[in-house]
């Protein structure tokens, strides 16, 4: 069962960012899917799943927990070597997150899929932080 209208917009607007990494496979949405498309690019296969989020300015624990179910689904695929899960969610007001989801919990990205510079960590070498 359905609740309301696909939500095309923010899906483009998805793909849209996928193609930037990669060519982007979308699937056809099922009940029982557990991503929402693929990105296939350097060297890599993302398993992508998009999801609106009611709240999306909160801690990772919080996301984690209100996103409980897609994430597992998530887990269901492969995780190891070059392939990598992650959950986009994005609000109603069109602000974007992105998390890499590990078998231990999620890891917030940015939508490029490089991990975010946590404050008062000094970044890797050529991963400098732009203001």
């Amino acid at each position: 069962m359905t609740r309301g209208r696909r939500p095309t917009r923010s899906l483009d607007a998805g793909i849209s960012m996928a193609q930037v990494r990669g060519m982007a496979m979308q699937f056809v949405p099922g009940p029982d899917l557990p991503c929402t498309f693929m990105i296939r690019g350097s060297g890599r296969i993302i398993f992508v799943r998009v999801k609106r989020s009611a709240r999306l300015h909160c801690g990772i624990p919080e996301l984690a927990a209100a996103h409980n179910e897609p994430i597992a689904r998530l887990r269901t695929l492969p995780g190891t070597g070059p392939l990598v899960r992650e959950l986009w969610l994005y609000s109603k007001k069109g602000a974007w997150r992105y998390f890499r989801v590990t078998e231990s919990g999620i890891d917030e990205t940015g939508p490029d899929g490089e991990p975010l510079v946590t404050p008062g960590k000094i970044p890797s070498a050529g991963r400098g932080v732009v203001s």
